[in-house]
């Protein structure tokens, strides 16, 4: 090879490596800038889509609420919601103790994680877990058999007259740190346990 072909064919391998590298560029850029909503929203979920702030529920709080429900008698195969589910932690945890549970989440951010957190299960909970990007003051409760909430209180309190009116009987409604009104358990629920910041009502 001649030292003019071997500086041709240098030139071009170096414009085949510049090529890759902006288009490598190219692509990262347009993957950052498609994800820069799911990273911005978390911070913005009220002025945006009316959802609150995300604090997530703790482990040993699930873990709580799950054990409850178990020594109430509620089955496997029991459709178990979670409404405000963040990051999917509790729904997670509610398929893999045997529910056919939902996640109820309104910040599209947050559903997206929760939605990589399930695939991360490798088919652990294939079939009895999903989420859903749904406003859950407009969704239907009659369906479940145990409603599970972070209780905020005044969503807690917006909420109660349509726990009332949907809930069916002999499910349960699980809150964690809030608590419903006196108004609520002197007239349609009644406590059946409690453990720490958990409170379970029937």
């Amino acid at each position: 090879m001649s030292s003019q072909e071997a500086l041709s064919t240098t030139t071009q391998q170096q414009s085949i490596g510049r090529y890759v590298l902006y288009g490598g560029a190219g692509v990262t850029a347009v993957v950052c800038l498609a994800l820069s909503p799911f990273l911005v929203t978390p911070a913005l979920p009220r002025r945006l889509y009316g959802a609150l702030p995300y604090q997530n529920t703790p482990k040993h709080a699930i873990d709580t609420a799950i054990k409850l429900l178990c020594k109430q008698g509620l089955r496997p195969g029991s459709k178990f919601v979670d409404l405000g589910s963040g990051a999917g932690e509790a729904t997670i945890a509610a398929a893999k103790a045997g529910f056919n549970s939902v996640g109820v989440e309104i910040n599209p951010s947050l559903l997206f994680f929760s939605r990589l957190s399930l695939m991360s299960q490798r088919g652990k909970v294939a079939g009895s877990c999903r989420f859903q990007n749904r406003n859950l003051l407009k969704m239907q409760y009659s369906n479940y058999d145990c409603l599970f909430m972070f209780g905020v209180k005044p969503l807690i309190r917006q909420l109660e007259p349509k726990l009332e009116a949907e809930v069916k009987r002999g499910a349960y409604v699980c809150l964690y740190r809030f608590q419903m009104s006196k108004e609520m358990t002197e007239s349609a629920f009644k406590v059946v346990g409690t453990d720490g910041e958990i409170t379970l009502y029937e």
